[in-house]
């Protein structure tokens, strides 16, 4: 299989020679200007993933113009930033509920550092190796803190914890522990473990691709949620990995948080507002009224 890879071999072009290739390709360039502002400050390599949805074998489809390509960017941005503002909302949430419902019921501000609290002592040991880790390298003033004025334990009490850490691993140290536990934080949100779990996980991943500019448009993310929800399995469309059942998740998660949310009514002005095809990305034609009949 080695003796089948081929060398790099592409020279780098400049800002004039991508403009005069994407117009070779067929590609409507009404400004110039435009089009090179944008690959000077976006990059050739970043449009790209949207200039293919308009082309067969490298070639734009026949009048296909610059503006076109642009209006899915310009959506795809402002989606990702709206989805960003209720991701760090949750986030907050779920973190909060993480470090509170156990220490409350146990008395206990360092629960985390007990193995009796995980499956098992492998999985305990992980979680310390995490969060030893984050510690270690952390500059918050939290951590200083505690640091300076105490001895004992070495680590600080888990509401500091949490804070130093990704939502990921928050969701990851969360579904190392005993079921009872997990389950005693997924009830703060009125739902079971198996589900509140999974859900999370999502979440968290899609955050990570809205902090990462990654595309959310006309793509399918990595993990597929629990859909079988008896109240909310109705409003899931069909079984895949597309942006609109994550939506389902965010809108379910909000409902219980933040339920006076006007998210959707964005939303909604940015599809009107850009024209876009949101079949792409999974949606049923009743998108708007089956996220908005979620309470």
């Amino acid at each position: 299989m080695p003796d089948l890879l081929s060398e790099f071999k592409k020279p780098p072009k400049t800002i004039e020679e991508q403009i005069d290739l994407l117009i070779a390709r067929g590609l409507i360039v009404e400004n110039r200007d435009e089009l090179r502002y944008y690959l000077k400050n976006i990059s050739y390599y970043h449009l790209s993933i949207y200039f293919k949805y308009f082309q067969k074998d490298d070639q734009f489809y026949e009048g296909i113009k610059f503006s076109d390509v642009l209006r899915i960017y310009k959506f795809d941005n402002k989606l990702r930033f709206l989805l960003l503002e209720l991701l760090e909302r949750i986030e907050k949430s779920f973190k909060c509920r993480m470090a509170y419902e156990i220490s409350i019921e146990k008395n206990n501000s360092h629960w985390y550092l007990e193995e009796e609290f995980f499956k098992d002592k492998a999985v305990h040991n992980e979680c310390l190796a995490i969060i030893n880790e984050e510690v270690s390298k952390s500059r918050e003033i939290s951590i200083k803190h505690y640091k300076e004025k105490y001895q004992k334990p070495l680590l600080p009490p888990i509401w500091i914890v949490l804070e130093i850490l990704s939502f990921g691993q928050c969701v990851k140290i969360c579904k190392l522990l005993k079921k009872e536990y997990r389950n005693k934080i997924s009830r703060s949100f009125g739902e079971d473990e198996q589900f509140i779990m999974s859900w999370m996980h999502c979440l968290s991943a899609l955050r990570n691709n809205c902090a990462h500019h990654s595309r959310l448009w006309n793509r399918d993310l990595i993990f597929t949620p629990k859909m079988n929800h008896k109240v909310y399995g109705k409003y899931f469309y069909a079984e895949t990995r597309c942006l609109y059942n994550f939506l389902v998740i965010l809108q379910i998660v909000l409902s219980k948080i933040n339920p006076t949310s006007s998210w959707l009514g964005r939303l909604k002005e940015y599809v009107e507002e850009y024209q876009v095809d949101i079949k792409n990305m999974g949606f049923p034609d009743d998108w708007n009224d089956r996220l908005d009949g979620i309470v």
